[in-house]
């Protein structure tokens, strides 16, 4: 079987960023797939490097080969701030068209990761190519764009409505596709665990001080204010906990001001981005991870921190539902509520055993979720997917 994936998501040599995309396709290329993948990259001239961001799309090699897998970066057009974002899909598929069709030959189905832009340039291609296409919905899809409304949501409907097969990470996305995408073509696969064969010794950080930690884009969903208000209320009676935070994003600053204003500046430590490595290092070495995050469609920073054997808290009615029981494997809160948040870090730092408990039972789920079984399942989609096919074509 031939696959081509078609992802912006995937990561490029010097950027380690969304592994998830390439775990999936190397776990199906270890069960016999014919793997080729397709990155869109925005074009960013060298005028425009002055930016980090731009620099490293501008750096991109063209083509690359990760762990035998071959993948081309092809320059595409991409507007700032959403302008034309129901067209992103066309300029996409004006940017790969020639890689895709000279590259392609003898692909049995196209897997893009994401409605928009990559279902829609997959959408387009699987025609020129006279084969299915299959769309993966990560979360961007249905809790943003389809909320937001307008020509980009009703190009996210006409792309999943026609895909022969769309699957979610999981079920709280799937609720939000009701609708949107028939019965019999949607499917809840749930990813794997990176790093749960990982052995990593935990990292030297804040020695003997009780530590929790946060993974993720420093934005308003993934939760951070209400965890440092849930800090504010631990250390008021006097609990010795500290913070350490991983990751980026426009929220810096502001979080920076909440933490001086609690109190809390010389408890909280800003980490910025890190080596996947050092962040699983982080992990094994916290007491604690805590990710209150709402619109969280899997969250694969989850199953890493269980499979180090550290106890989870994350959000009720969230993806992370799927694999996490209260009080068994991890801790479930409610949204936006740090009062809940600090009951539950309170009580695994006041009951050590009983926390590494619920971690190890964590890492016991980790271990179940693995990239292999990913694979299996989407084969077999795959598979039926192709099926109807063929008999479409009187194969």
């Amino acid at each position: 079987m031939n696959v081509l994936v078609v992802s912006h998501l995937y990561p490029t040599p010097h950027y380690e960023h969304h592994l998830f995309v390439h775990d999936q396709a190397r776990a199906l290329r270890d069960l016999g797939v014919d793997v080729r993948v397709i990155s869109p990259t925005p074009f960013a001239p060298r005028i425009l490097w002055s930016s980090p961001r731009q620099r490293r799309r501008g750096q991109t090699p063209r083509r690359a080969v990760r762990d035998g897998i071959a993948a081309e970066y092809p320059r595409v057009l991409q507007l700032p701030r959403r302008i034309l974002f129901d067209r992103s899909g066309d300029f996409v598929y004006a940017g790969l068209r020639r890689a895709a069709t000279l590259r392609a030959a003898g692909a049995d189905l196209i897997h893009a990761h994401q409605a928009l832009p990559d279902g829609a340039a997959a959408q387009r291609l699987a025609t020129d190519l006279n084969v299915p296409y299959v769309v993966t919905v990560h979360g961007a899809d249905a809790y943003r764009t389809l909320r937001e409304g307008g020509r980009a949501a009703g190009r996210v409907r006409s792309v999943l409505g026609g895909a022969a097969a769309v699957m979610t990470v999981g079920s709280s996305v799937a609720r939000l596709l009701d609708g949107v995408v028939a019965p019999e073509c949607l499917h809840v696969v749930l990813n794997g665990t990176s790093g749960s064969e990982a052995v990593v010794g935990p990292a030297d950080f804040l020695p003997g001080v009780p530590l929790v930690l946060i993974v993720g884009y420093l934005i308003e969903r993934k939760g951070h204010a209400y965890l440092l208000d849930a800090l504010a209320r631990l250390r008021a009676p006097g609990t010795d906990v500290a913070l350490a935070i991983v990751g980026e994003g426009v929220l810096r600053a502001g979080l920076e001001q909440q933490a001086a204003h609690l109190g809390l500046a010389d408890h909280v430590h800003f980490l910025s981005h890190l080596a996947h490595v050092e962040v699983l290092r982080l992990m094994a070495r916290a007491d604690v991870f805590a990710l209150p995050s709402w619109d969280e469609a899997f969250g694969l920073v989850y199953t890493e921190a269980m499979a180090q054997g550290t106890p989870v808290v994350a959000c009720r009615g969230e993806g992370p539902e799927d694999f996490i029981r209260h009080g068994e494997n991890g801790y479930l809160v409610p949204p936006r509520d740090a009062g809940a948040i600090a009951d539950v870090i309170a009580g695994a730092l006041a009951n050590p055993a009983g926390a590494r408990a619920v971690g190890e039972a964590g890492r016991r789920t980790a271990g179940e979720l693995t990239w292999q079984r990913n694979a299996e399942r989407q084969i077999a989609i795959y598979e039926q997917v192709l099926a109807v096919a063929g008999r479409k074509d009187g194969r």
